[in-house]
């Protein structure tokens, strides 16, 4: 199957054109979740204020989103003030010096998601794709069509909370997997269009991450400069930090500026920071532990610019750790995978390999498990099965379990019966229970609704099990489980 539209005037040619496949239907299809508002406590900061999150993870337009967001990403960093991570900053700025009536100071954006106007955004989004030449090569959507999902997606802004239902009145959907693009890409106009205006000096460095950004910039100008790019967007309002005993945080790099002018750059860790790690005795697989040392080792390495910021990084990694129990053969052993990861050439055969199995740790039977799989050139990877965030915090309502989607079910009849019906379904289970329970106007019934009319039986939504949930429809559909036709227990 696959949908056509005809082609816009002037576009190509007036003919039909193939815009999406069976495939692409299928991911774009509209998820029945409502979405729902919760909050996540931001610990460093004076009054523990929530941070709002608004959940949109199989709402109506959740999947066009995330199509968008893949048609949209490669636009985001073509230019020189974009930074990906702490180490691309480290690398742009550790050779910098300072003159004596140079600073350094950051801005960060207030509210970067509900401040940027949907409109303006979109026409940011149109003229970037107007002068993508790559478009073509990504997808088969017009930038206008890019642009009427995308208007769609951004102002779809409705979500649930305490049984009430609420739209956000302004700026991009929190929570829509397209809404970071969107805001980077109408930052960079933001950008571009102060740099290019200012009548004094104009920064010599501006780096950005989404809505912080670090500049190298003249003394005399941070005001005037300041008061420039709050005026630039009637929506983007900026916040500054100044130096501070000649050292900035940005991000978590530690910027000292040293006597010569140079820069140093150490790691930061806010006043809150803990170094409270995953502790080595706890029940989860020795991979992750490991994974534990090798990113605070791999950060050790790539942030400071000095090797004496190196080694003292380093030293501070080992107490931490040792505080939480990790021995001396984990950190030997870690290294020495990290070696053997870097020495082996990547594989190439990805058409010989099999798909990953993911299964719940518990110690002494999942090695066992790997071992069995891997036999047969399976990749086994684990997870944990019990977390203190699953214990302890749950930030978002729970959905009642006739509202659950995109899940495997089983259905067992009320009376004395040996079949038992295994199905899935992408709609909320009350309504595809609903389905069950009578004929259909088109196509052929489904197989319990005829076990109902033959045997005289019924069932109750209450007695119905869920046997799990995957919100990847392709995923869901090829499991083994997942079987149409009526089985004995």
């Amino acid at each position: 199957m696959s949908v056509k539209v005809l082609s816009h005037p002037g576009h190509r040619s007036q003919r039909s054109l193939q815009i999406i496949d069976r495939i692409t239907y299928h991911r774009l299809y509209p998820g029945d979740a409502i979405p729902c508002i919760y909050g996540l406590p931001k610990i460093h900061k004076e009054g523990v204020p929530l941070r709002p999150i608004v959940s949109s993870i199989n709402s109506a337009t959740y999947n066009i989103a995330k199509h968008l967001a893949t048609i949209l990403a490669p636009l985001v960093g073509n230019t020189p003030h974009h930074i990906k991570n702490s180490t691309d900053f480290t690398d742009k700025v550790q050779k910098l010096t300072l003159d004596p009536d140079e600073t350094m100071v950051s801005f960060a954006v207030v509210s970067l998601f509900t401040c940027i106007p949907t409109t303006e955004a979109v026409e940011t989004v149109r003229k970037r794709l107007q002068e993508d030449s790559s478009l073509e090569d990504r997808t088969n959507f017009t930038p206008d069509q890019i642009c009427t999902l995308l208007d769609l997606c951004l102002t779809t802004t409705y979500f649930k909370y305490n049984e009430g239902f609420y739209r956000q009145k302004h700026g991009c959907a929190m929570g829509s997997p397209v809404s970071p693009i969107v805001a980077n890409l109408y930052m960079e106009e933001v950008e571009r269009k102060a740099l290019g205006s200012f009548k004094g000096r104009v920064p010599s460095h501006w780096y950005r991450y989404v809505d912080d950004t670090w500049v190298k910039i003249k003394t005399q100008e941070v005001e005037s400069f300041t008061a420039h790019i709050n005026a630039v967007d009637k929506n983007i309002k900026f916040t500054r930090e100044d130096t501070k005993d000649n050292c900035l945080p940005f991000l978590d790099c530690a910027v000292h500026i040293e006597e010569n002018g140079n820069l140093n750059i150490e790691v930061y860790r806010k006043p809150t920071h803990t170094d409270q790690y995953l502790l080595f005795d706890s029940h989860h697989p020795l991979e992750h532990k490991l994974g534990v040392i090798r990113t605070l080792h791999h950060r050790a390495e790539h942030v400071p610019s000095k090797p004496e910021g190196k080694k003292k990084e380093h030293t501070h990694i080992k107490e931490a750790l040792k505080t939480c129990g990790y021995p001396k053969w984990a950190f030997i052993k870690s290294a020495k995978r990290h070696r053997k990861e870097d020495q082996t050439p990547a594989r190439e055969d990805k058409k010989d390999r099999r798909n990953n199995v993911v299964i719940p740790y518990v110690a002494g039977v999942s090695e066992k498990l790997r071992r069995v799989f891997s036999k047969h050139d399976i990749p086994v990877y684990f997870r944990p099965s019990n977390t203190l965030r699953q214990k302890l915090v749950h930030p978002k309502d729970k959905t009642p379990k006739h509202r659950l989607n995109n899940v495997v079910y089983a259905v067992q009849c009320s009376e004395e019966c040996p079949d038992l019906y295994i199905g899935e379904t992408k709609q909320p289970l009350h309504k595809r229970m609903a389905q069950h329970r009578r004929a259909t106007s088109t196509g052929q019934d489904s197989a319990v609704h005829l076990h109902l009319k033959d045997k005289g039986h019924s069932f109750e939504d209450a007695n119905v099990h869920i046997l799990d949930r995957e919100d990847r429809w392709f995923e869901r559909g090829k499991r083994p489980s997942m079987s149409t036709v009526s089985d004995h227990l």
